[in-house]
């Protein structure tokens, strides 16, 4: 979950110098809190002195209730990138380690003919980008099916046809596990970009209230009613 710095100074909305972090979460609930607990008539009947009424705060407990709905459609946007990413990344592993054995095996297969190592690859690291990964491993089958040699060779360490169209369909798959992946991390950051302008425009009228409230009301126990700590004097 991506964490929200929303700890600014009531007055100007900039980021105070305790630089804190909370989630944006963490923030709706400390908002919602403030706005809800506002309508007491005690609380109320100082805020309106400043102008800060009940349909007011009517409309920014409207304004929670919104942001509430994106933050869950943030979640569930990320959750599903996850499961994406996870499927993709089980998927990798389980196409590398038959890569790494046929390769091994290739080597042995194949020991001593430098034009097969170099064609298929195998005098090179395996790669960790994942595009120049996708490429290393389709090039080692792609060309042991190009060169009847290689393939004959391949084929008496039991890398045959078989072995290397399951290879090449595993290699389909990850590629279109890629592209989902990539399209639910960018309804992800959509929905985070969404919610975060939605929050940006309410949390001035959250700090204005806490600005009056410390103002207004100097007994403790009312501004911790309104989610605002106290510091303690020793």
């Amino acid at each position: 979950m991506m964490n929200t710095s929303k700890n600014e100074t009531p007055d100007t909305g900039k980021p105070s110098s305790q630089n804190r972090y909370i989630s944006a979460e963490q923030l709706i609930a400390k908002m919602k809190i403030a706005f809800s607990n506002a309508k007491q008539p005690e609380i109320l009947s100082q805020l309106a002195t400043v102008g800060i009424t009940e349909p007011m705060l009517d409309g920014y407990l409207n304004e929670i209730t919104n942001l509430e709905l994106l933050s869950q459609k943030q979640i569930q946007e990320y959750g599903e990138q996850y499961a994406q990413t996870e499927g993709f990344n089980l998927k990798r592993a389980e196409i590398e380690n038959t890569y790494r054995r046929h390769r091994n095996l290739a080597k042995i297969a194949m020991n001593g003919d430098r034009q097969a190592h170099t064609t298929l690859g195998t005098d090179e690291k395996v790669k960790r980008a994942y595009p120049a990964w996708y490429q290393q491993v389709s090039n080692f089958y792609a060309q042991i099916l190009a060169n009847p040699t290689f393939k004959a060779k391949a084929a008496t360490v039991n890398i045959d046809d078989a072995a290397i169209a399951a290879q090449q369909a595993a290699l389909e798959e990850i590629s279109a596990l890629k592209e989902s992946q990539k399209k639910e991390l960018g309804e992800a950051q959509k929905a985070t970009e969404v919610r975060d302008t939605a929050l940006d425009l309410l949390y001035p009228k959250y700090t204005r209230l806490v600005s009056f409230a410390k103002v207004l009301f100097p007994d403790d126990q009312t501004l911790e009613k309104l989610g605002i700590k106290v510091k303690s004097v020793e």
